[in-house]
C-alpha cells in the first residue's frame, strides 16, 4: 500500500510538474509573442512619428517658400504700380491729353453749332415757304 501511495504521489508530482511546465511554456510563448507585437508596434510608431516629423518639416519648407514667393510677387506688383504711375501720369503727358480733349470738345462744339445753324435755316425756310 505504501508503494501505491508512493507511486500515486510520484504520478501526481509528475502531473503537477507537467502542468506547471505546460503553463509556463504557454505563458512564455504568450509573453514572447506579446513582446514581439509590442516591439513591432513601437517600431511602427517610431516610423510614423519620423514620417510625421519629416512631413511637417517639408510642409514648413513649402510654406516658407510660398511666403517668400508671395513677398517677391508683392514687391514686383509694387514696382509695376510705381512704374505705371510714373510713366502714365506725368504732368506734361497729362497736360497734352487735356489739350487734346479741349481741342476735340471745341471742334465738336463748332460742328454741333454749324449743324444747329443749318437746321435753324431749314426750319426758317420751311416756315417761310408755308406762310407764303
Amino acid at each position: 500500500m505504501n508503494d501505491i501511495v508512493t507511486w500515486g504521489a510520484i504520478v501526481a508530482a509528475i502531473g503537477a510538474l507537467g502542468s506547471i511546465l505546460g503553463f509556463w511554456t504557454r505563458y512564455s510563448d504568450r509573453i514572447t509573442k506579446a513582446e514581439a507585437a509590442a516591439a513591432a508596434a513601437a517600431a511602427a510608431a517610431a516610423a510614423a512619428t519620423q514620417a510625421a516629423a519629416s512631413s511637417i518639416a517639408e510642409a514648413r519648407r513649402e510654406a516658407q517658400a510660398a511666403a517668400e514667393e508671395a513677398r517677391t510677387l508683392a514687391a514686383k506688383l509694387y514696382q509695376v504700380e510705381i512704374w505705371a504711375r510714373d510713366e502714365f501720369v506725368r504732368k506734361s503727358s497729362f497736360e497734352t491729353v487735356v489739350a487734346r480733349l479741349e481741342r476735340g470738345f471745341s471742334e465738336l462744339k463748332s460742328d454741333i453749332g454749324n449743324r444747329l445753324d443749318r437746321m435753324t435755316d431749314r426750319i426758317e425756310a420751311t416756315k417761310a415757304g408755308t406762310h407764303q
